[in-house]
């Protein structure tokens, strides 16, 4: 994977109606992340801004869990809806329209969390995300891409870019400068 890979690196901003573009995640980054996050067929998995659905339903595929897939684009959601019911995961999967930024978005109780955000996203969810980790130690997240900034990750996927957040993750120096100044960039 070459991670210098910045595809919409010069576009002043996201598409009408989204808060960043859709950017599709190869297979390899997919199981990484379900890997990083330790998921089970116990746990429940969140992929907010899920675009086509692809990582929850390789976590599902990968270990029989529950998912979540959600993205504020409807026509992603119905391509996921496709993808899940062609691949008779719909026992498995719920895939729905929402928006993480309104105040009393829940993470749909899910234990596992991930998302691929501009650091400007990833600034607003922040307190968000901190809150819903610390008020359950089996709660975690992976960041793609992007630290979230100040906050020190408790494992760190640095050939893949991936941050893993959990209850453990201590305020500190962590992320740069440079993060602030990227808006819709990947």
């Amino acid at each position: 994977m070459d991670n210098d890979w910045m595809p919409y690196a010069n576009e002043p901003e996201p598409p009408q109606g989204q808060l960043i573009p859709f950017i599709t995640s190869p297979p390899q980054l997919c199981e990484e992340v379900i890997k990083l996050l330790g998921v089970t067929e116990k746990d429940k998995i969140i992929d907010v801004g899920c675009g086509d659905g692809r990582i929850v339903i390789s976590a599902v595929e990968l270990t029989h869990c529950k998912g979540v897939g959600i993205d504020i684009n409807q026509d992603l959601i119905d391509g996921c809806i496709k993808e899940m019911n062609e691949k008779k995961l719909n026992t498995y999967l719920h895939f729905q329209v929402d928006d993480f930024s309104r105040p009393d978005f829940d993470f749909y109780q899910c234990d596992c969390v991930c998302f691929y955000f501009v650091p400007r996203i990833i600034k607003m969810m922040k307190p968000k995300v901190l809150e819903y980790l610390r008020a359950d130690h089996s709660r975690r997240c992976v960041s793609i891409r992007f630290p979230i900034k100040n906050i020190i990750p408790t494992k760190v996927n640095e050939a893949m870019k991936l941050y893993y957040y959990d209850w453990q993750s201590k305020e500190g120096k962590y992320g740069t400068n440079e993060d602030d100044c990227l808006l819709p960039a990947f």
